[in-house]
């Protein structure tokens, strides 16, 4: 099986133009059937001093988000790491519904998107949902 059939892949949070407001993934992310999530936030540009972060959050009721542990569930950007990417890797999360916020603060930063990719479901294969455009994948013979 291709690693399409085996992951689900949401758009969990779209385009964000520069500034310093906290920014929460479009919705939580039910994990019901799945043993963890990795998102990966693709950020832009940077301005020197920004204080830019992903992090995980939890919830059991998908209305009421908290972050897990902030020291083990955060990835933060350095001034110099401009067009490239965080990811945070939840596994086996404590609540129900898990989604990504991006901490933006002191300076400017883009967020170009992030992306959620639900793993190890335990029924296969996986039916892509409708964030998802279309899947390709290639068999060598």
């Amino acid at each position: 099986m291709n690693f399409s059939d085996e992951v689900q892949i949401i758009h969990h949070m779209d385009a964000v133009a520069a500034g310093t407001s906290n920014q929460d993934g479009s919705a939580g992310i039910d994990m019901a059937g799945y043993d963890g999530v990795m998102f990966i936030a693709d950020i832009g540009a940077l301005t020197a001093g920004q204080v830019t972060r992903l992090q995980a959050q939890g919830s059991d009721n998908n209305s009421s988000f908290a972050p897990f542990a902030t020291d083990v569930v955060t990835a933060t950007m350095l001034d110099a790491d401009s067009n490239k990417c965080l990811v945070v890797d939840v596994f086996r999360p404590v609540t129900r519904y898990v989604r990504a916020t991006v901490r933006r603060g002191t300076a400017n930063a883009v967020i170009d998107c992030v992306i959620a990719i639900l793993y190890r479901k335990n029924k296969k294969p996986v039916v892509q949902g409708s964030t998802v455009s279309q899947t390709a994948a290639f068999i060598s013979p």
